[in-house]
């Protein structure tokens, strides 16, 4: 009896601890269970969301992108040129779209962002790559519309036509000309291969402490630093950044000027030692000329009699831009007498430059207008009082005549000894880029003298 009382008692403790334990136990597999679900979450790749202000890379044929896209497959692919008073439509209908395929086409190329905009000002000369359509192929577009984007435009397989702006694939390359001047700076500039944007660069930067007629020797050298951007799929200059060092030796004398940027972000470029390489006012407005008429008493051209010559003359080719001699406000633009198309720019409360016989002027040019050093103001020509197209410049202090090439350039802002430590670093860096550059350029010298060597043995 006893014996069966202590089973049916052990019987009640298994039970009571039984159900203690199920809701334990149940917790541990919800607990596992959540557990491995978590698991799985992580280990599933997730496809990553498109980043829609990111455009695509553009492809280099319509063929390649009808592929990537899913069209439908296009037949010959055929090119031509926006022409001069042609708009998308009347090129389209000259190289033999139908007027539904016409419609549809522009019809998607409004909806684009900006389309309608981009549509009313496609510039002259743009490629057009184009397949027309016929019964099993589909019709394709390429607009090369500007140096970084094109817009592709395909038909699917329901006829309905698709446009879409693509980026063309850019890289950007570090570069490094060297030159010898032979008869002058933008000469050898451009047979040195330096890009125009890059070459009115350097000038505009060198001009505050050159003459370039008076100190320029044959014999000179000079280097130039920059980056370019390349189009990957043409492998051509799409644009160039602003130089980086630009160094010009005249006679033994090296000037040499670095980019630092200003409190702003600006560029702005200084010596070894941290002094500004801008001027209040350049000594040459403008660039390529020849120095005809100095300052001072000459028997005046057209008068025939002996006259105070109140500043200096270059010659130069009708159109010839002329630069800004210096920051400033736009103070007369417009017929001023013997003058006859003139310029005059306000510089500080002491200078003013003057500039004569204008064939005309900048676009941006207005009175009360501000204007940066450097920037064309406008261009050569013969008016008023001349014979023959030349630059009458002039330099005015205390709103006097003076010899612009005897005056005394106050300099620019230079840096303080807190930024002169970090622009010594920066300098440094420039220098080991350069460096670099030059020893590739030695390596490709050396590869191409080899290769010469071999096809003549």
């Amino acid at each position: 009896m006893k014996k069966v009382l202590n089973i049916r008692y052990l019987q009640k403790i298994l039970t009571v601890l039984v159900l203690c334990a199920l809701p334990n136990f149940y917790l541990s597999i919800k607990i596992s269970a959540a557990s491995s679900i978590h698991i799985e979450q992580d280990i599933i790749p997730v496809k990553r969301p498109i980043n829609l202000n990111n455009l695509e890379e553009s492809s280099d044929t319509i063929y390649n992108l009808t592929q990537k896209v899913g069209a439908k497959l296009t037949a010959e692919v055929k090119k031509t040129k926006l022409k001069e008073n042609e708009n998308l439509v009347m090129a389209l209908t000259r190289v033999k779209f139908k007027p539904k395929d016409i419609h549809s086409i522009v019809n998607s190329i409004s909806k684009l962002k900006n389309g309608t905009n981009i549509l009313s000002k496609l510039p002259l000369g743009m490629d057009i790559h184009y397949s027309t359509p016929t019964d099993i192929t589909g019709g394709a577009l390429k607009l090369n519309f500007s140096k970084t984007k094109d817009i592709f435009v395909w038909q699917d397989f329901h006829e309905t036509y698709t446009s879409k702006v693509f980026l063309r694939p850019t890289k950007s390359e570090n570069t490094l000309i060297k030159g010898i001047i032979k008869s002058s700076l933008y000469l050898s500039a451009v047979k040195s291969g330096m890009p125009e944007n890059t070459l009115l660069e350097m000038i505009n930067l060198l001009g505050f402490s050159v003459d370039f007629q008076r100190e320029i020797r044959e014999g000179d050298t000079f280097e130039v630093m920059f980056t370019k951007d390349i189009d990957v799929l043409r492998n051509s200059l799409i644009q160039t950044k602003p130089i980086d060092f630009v160094s010009i030796n005249l006679s033994g004398t090296k000037l040499s000027f670095y980019k630092y940027h200003d409190e702003y972000g600006l560029p702005q470029y200084y010596d070894e030692n941290g002094k500004s390489s801008k001027r209040t006012i350049m000594k040459t407005p403008i660039n390529g000329a020849k120095l005809t008429s100095r300052y001072g008493k000459r028997k005046h051209p057209v008068l025939g009699y002996t006259k105070l010559h109140r500043g200096i003359d270059f010659a130069a080719p009708a159109g010839t831009p002329i630069f800004a001699a210096g920051d400033g406000i736009i103070e007369k633009a417009g017929w001023n007498g013997s003058y006859g198309r003139y310029i005059r720019i306000r510089h500080t409360g002491t200078y003013k430059t003057a500039y004569a016989h204008l064939s005309g002027f900048h676009k941006r040019i207005k009175i009360g207008s501000r204007v940066s050093q450097g920037k064309i103001i406008g261009y050569v020509g013969s008016s008023g009082r001349s014979t023959g197209a030349h630059l009458h410049y002039e330099v005015l202090r205390n709103n006097k005549q003076v010899n612009p090439m005897n005056i005394k350039l106050p300099a620019g802002k230079n840096l303080n000894k807190k930024d002169l430590s970090a622009f010594k670093q920066k300098i440094k860096q420039v220098l080991n880029q350069k460096l670099v550059l030059e020893q590739m350029i030695e390596n490709k010298k050396i590869a191409t003298y080899s290769k010469k060597i071999n096809k003549f043995y």
